[in-house]
């Protein structure tokens, strides 16, 4: 198959992708992996310690908008026994990240 061929399929795959998987940001991306990917995983990726904070494979379909924003900014006002810190993020980046995770249901947005 030619280059063109190939960026032919892949610009057909970007365009399948759902609306909210296209808008996540490589900053948001990028901020995932430095703060979140350690603990966590998607699709079976994460860091050294990815079972402390288990898959957030479905994490759109299990919470709303709202819960993940108070969760984000003091994880222990929803569960009282969470060992994850607050996320010191600034207000566009808190509601890229909660953006991002609403986009999380099984397939991961690529």
């Amino acid at each position: 198959m030619s280059v063109t061929g190939r960026m032919g399929i892949a610009a057909l795959l970007v365009a399948a992708l759902p609306l909210a998987a296209q808008a996540v940001s490589d900053e948001t991306k990028a901020l995932y992996d430095k703060d979140c990917k350690t603990c966590h995983s998607i699709a079976g990726e994460g860091g050294k310690m990815a079972k402390l904070g288990g898959p957030l494979d479905d994490v759109g379909l299990k919470r709303d908008a709202e819960w993940l924003r108070a969760f984000l900014k003091d994880p222990k006002s929803k569960i009282p026994n969470a060992k994850m810190p607050a996320v010191k993020l600034t207000d566009q980046q808190l509601e890229d990240m909660v953006a991002y995770l609403l986009t999380l249901k099984s397939a991961p947005p690529k």
